[in-house]
């Protein structure tokens, strides 16, 4: 799943104009891709709660003296993080079209998530009936 990510977040950094970061994190506020600067994971990861509240298309903003960031939900249970040193108008824009064009590999990625989520539940239910 992985390289099915780095690959999806490749491209997609690539239709960002100018200088930008990108993570992408799931409502648990695990982070399955990042290349912030990394003394930003630990704030990335306070957006966890908002995005459970959140439906698909729905985004947040926070405007920085330099940059933007936005908070994008992009499936039932994943957001696109991006900051970029672009106008907030055209960052939305940009991360709009972006959600639009890479739909299926949202969902696809959706759909992987949830199942290691529920592998590692039922992995960790047959150890401790093991241990039991």
């Amino acid at each position: 799943m992985d390289k099915k990510i780095d690959e999806l977040m490749g491209k997609i950094k690539s239709s960002i104009s100018g200088k930008s970061y990108l993570a992408l994190m799931d409502e648990e506020g695990n982070i399955l891709y990042n290349n912030f600067y990394p003394n930003l994971n630990g704030y990335i990861k306070n957006f966890a709660p908002a995005i459970k509240t959140m439906d698909v298309g729905d985004y947040q903003v926070k405007n920085y003296a330099k940059s933007c960031l936005i908070i994008y939900k992009v499936s039932d249970r994943l957001a696109l993080v991006a900051e970029s040193y672009v106008k907030e108008g055209l960052l939305i824009f940009t991360i709009k079209n972006i959600a639009e064009k890479f739909k299926d590999q949202f969902f696809e990625l959706d759909i992987l998530q949830m199942f290691s989520h529920m592998a590692e539940e039922e992995g960790e239910a047959k150890i401790t009936e093991q241990l039991l």
